[in-house]
């Protein structure tokens, strides 16, 4: 059973910004699997990483749509993407270096807890501003 499934209230109405959570999602539930499947760590370090890089390139697609748009909080919403993106940097290279079972699971609880909330609180946010302004409707 994986770790996360979309639901609609995770949905901010963008298609691209939806289909890139729902990639999220399943890069977190592969990181599960590879941890609870006890797979090498070559195999956890390549979904860290490729989740890593998904990450940065997802966040540079939204803060596009936000730019574009003229979102309000957009220099908020870009701090809160940055921040996260040294907090996995910087537990990821501590899974580099100690790649012990606690600090997989610290690292896989941290980015699914993080997901959902940032969709819920951040992101919803964005997507009702767009539907307002009718963006993509």
């Amino acid at each position: 059973m994986p770790l996360l499934a979309w639901r609609d209230a995770l949905s901010v109405g963008d298609p691209g910004i939806d289909g890139d959570h729902k990639k999220l999602i399943q890069f977190v539930n592969d990181l599960q699997d590879a941890i609870d499947g006890r797979k090498p760590d070559r195999v956890v370090g390549k979904i860290i990483l490729e989740l890593v890089q998904y990450t940065k390139e997802h966040f540079s697609r939204e803060e596009a749509v936000m730019k574009g748009c003229g979102y309000p909080d957009y220099e908020r919403h870009r701090a809160i993407h940055q921040a996260l993106t040294r907090q996995v940097l910087v537990m990821a290279e501590r899974y580099v270096r100690t790649p012990t079972d606690a600090v997989k699971q610290e690292l896989i609880d941290f980015l699914a807890a993080w997901l959902v909330e940032h969709i819920i609180k951040e992101d919803r946010k964005v997507g009702a501003y767009l539907h307002g302004k009718r963006v993509w409707v």
